[in-house]
């Protein structure tokens, strides 16, 4: 399902057989809010100034008693604004914070807020995947110009080739590869009525969030092409049109992270980003290179494409497109090619999509441990938490704990070595200490973690104890046991798979609510961010030192 924010509202998408499903809705429809205390509203401003790429205005303020409190127990009030825009509330809040007023959630994005407020269930439906690759000129006449754009779309499980060469060259490849041009221009224009018919949900590439994309939405604007027709909602960061010319800023396409989701409508999917956090939760070991070149040999045994005409790359990129031409489309394709069955063997993006089905979010919440865990906390918490505040001065905190070897002579071979490993041992902390924003108390109980390691026995001093209490559940154990159980739930239909398919399903499922725990930790260690709190994130580190200490002590007493 693709869920995400545009110059208008929220925009909805799925398919049902197949078949694609839209639903638009507006500012208005939907706001954006965020709380504040009710004992605060006494001093609360009726409008409010801003500024912004629209111009200036009076924002007008509106105020409604919920039921909703915070994890202090204090009731709230919600600040809703007109013009309802969403980039409004981290302006709106900072004014409100400059007058000593706290607010609350002022910093989810806004198809992060719709999607915890609306969205109850996604649905398995297949997307249509885009996979695609591109090549450009580097050096000569037509430096900088894109050659051919490579794409494989699932639903018709085909790949297809766009390319050009100049009038001059007299090449003819068009017996084998249909889609030939005699211009950068009449390729690109092929290429996005190809785009327009397929209508496809998924673009996905290597590094193309780097790389390709930059390139092909400046090529567009280079050849007066309109590159707000690759959304479906005539949106892509960076690119405008005014008059008759359009204009695209750079640095603002360029500096793209992996997650960002510049063509509004449709998921721009890194591959490169989502196979590397699936191969380091396998736990498979440290990747060298995330090159497509190493990755594809690694995973399938197979490599790009290596011209005996040109076998060096600078020289290939240079001269192959007019000199060596077959191989350089075929090169093309290849790397397509590589892209569909990285993804195939591995169920990668189906990883993901499976991620997201848990969280009911959009699919770019589902790459950082701070969007799944606090989309996953604002979904379950009875308690609305304080807007995040990045200018919050850090602590320090003793974090993992590593043995190191006792001595040189430990070096070497070794016989009838036995490796000991806790299962999901920061979450079993969560669990065995009732480590919760609820249940962390001022007060002594029997739940005493010394967040500090001793470097003697001197006494510990009272500001290195935090305490748990125990007489109820606490949010973030719940949640531990909750998904452990739905986990162990996937793993028995895994084991009972029929084919690989079946196995691959229940595998990304089961995947999916480990990465969603392991999150937890690292949405309290994120300091800064609004469901932080050094003091669990502490404690757990702490407790887990205490079980490899107590399992090294056993070991060294058999």
């Amino acid at each position: 399902m693709i869920i995400c924010s545009t110059d208008t509202g929220i925009y909805l998408k799925w398919r049902e057989e197949q078949k694609p499903i839209e639903k638009k809705i507006s500012f208005n429809k939907f706001q954006p809010y965020f709380y504040i205390k009710t004992t605060d509203i006494s001093s609360v401003p009726k409008s409010v100034y801003i500024r912004d790429r629209h111009g200036s205005l009076n924002a007008k303020l509106f105020y409604e008693n919920v039921e909703k409190t915070s994890l202090e127990k204090e009731l709230l009030t919600k600040v809703t604004w007109k013009p309802s825009r969403p980039e409004y509330s981290r302006k709106i809040s900072k004014i409100f914070v400059n007058k000593n007023i706290d607010t609350y959630e002022a910093d989810v994005a806004y198809h992060y807020r719709y999607a915890v407020d609306e969205i109850t269930k996604i649905e398995s439906s297949p997307l249509r995947k885009w996979y695609w690759d591109m090549e450009w000129m580097q050096g000569g006449e037509h430096d900088e110009a894109i050659t051919c754009i490579s794409v494989h779309d699932s639903f018709l499980n085909d790949t297809k080739l766009f390319y050009w060469f100049p009038k001059d060259s007299d090449i003819d490849m068009s017996n084998k590869y249909p889609n030939q041009h005699s211009t950068e221009k009449e390729m690109l224009e092929d290429y996005i009525n190809f785009l327009l018919e397929c209508n496809p949900d998924m673009l996905i590439s290597w590094f193309g969030w780097k790389f390709d994309l930059p390139k092909l939405l400046a090529r567009l604007v280079h050849n007066k092409i309109d590159a707000r027709q690759l959304s479906p909602v005539f949106q892509v960061s960076g690119v405008s049109w005014k008059g008759s010319s359009p204009s695209i800023n750079v640095k603002r396409t360029e500096s793209s992270s992996p997650i960002s989701q510049p063509i509004k409508g449709r998921i721009c999917f890194s591959l490169d980003l989502a196979f590397e956090r699936q191969w380091n939760d396998a736990q498979k070991g440290t990747l060298p290179s995330m090159a497509l070149d190493y990755i594809s040999e690694t995973v399938l045994g197979d490599k790009k494409l290596v011209s005996e005409k040109f076998p060096d790359k600078n020289e290939f990129f240079k001269r192959a497109w007019l000199e060596d031409t077959e191989t350089y489309l075929e090169y093309a394709i290849k790397d397509t090619d590589l892209l569909v069955r990285i993804d195939n063997e591995n169920y990668t993006t189906e990883s993901v999509l499976a991620l997201q089905r848990l969280l009911k979010a959009p699919v770019d919440a589902c790459f950082y441990a701070s969007n799944m865990g606090g989309i996953y906390f604002m979904r379950n918490a009875n308690w609305i938490v304080k807007t995040g505040n990045k200018n919050t001065e850090r602590r320090n905190y003793d974090g993992a704990m590593v043995y190191n070897p006792l001595s040189e002579n430990t070096n070497g071979l070794h016989i009838g070595v036995a490796a000991f490993d806790y299962k999901s041992l920061y979450p079993s902390m969560m669990v065995a200490r009732n480590i919760s924003w609820e249940t962390k108390s001022t007060e002594p109980t029997e739940f005493k973690i010394n967040i500090k390691t001793p470097k003697d026995f001197s006494e510990i001093s009272e500001h290195e104890i935090v305490y748990f209490k125990t007489d109820k559940l606490g949010l973030l154990p719940k949640a531990v046991l909750e998904l452990q159980e739905l986990r162990n739930s996937y793993k028995v239909k895994m084991k009972d798979a029929l084919d690989k398919e079946e196995y691959n399903k229940w595998n990304s499922n089961q995947m999916a609510v480990k990465r969603l725990m392991a999150s937890f930790y690292g949405v309290l260690a994120y300091q800064g961010f609004s469901w932080a709190d050094v003091d669990l994130a502490a404690s757990i580190t702490a407790s887990a030192r205490e079980a490899i200490r107590e399992a090294a002590f056993i070991v060294r007493n058999l």
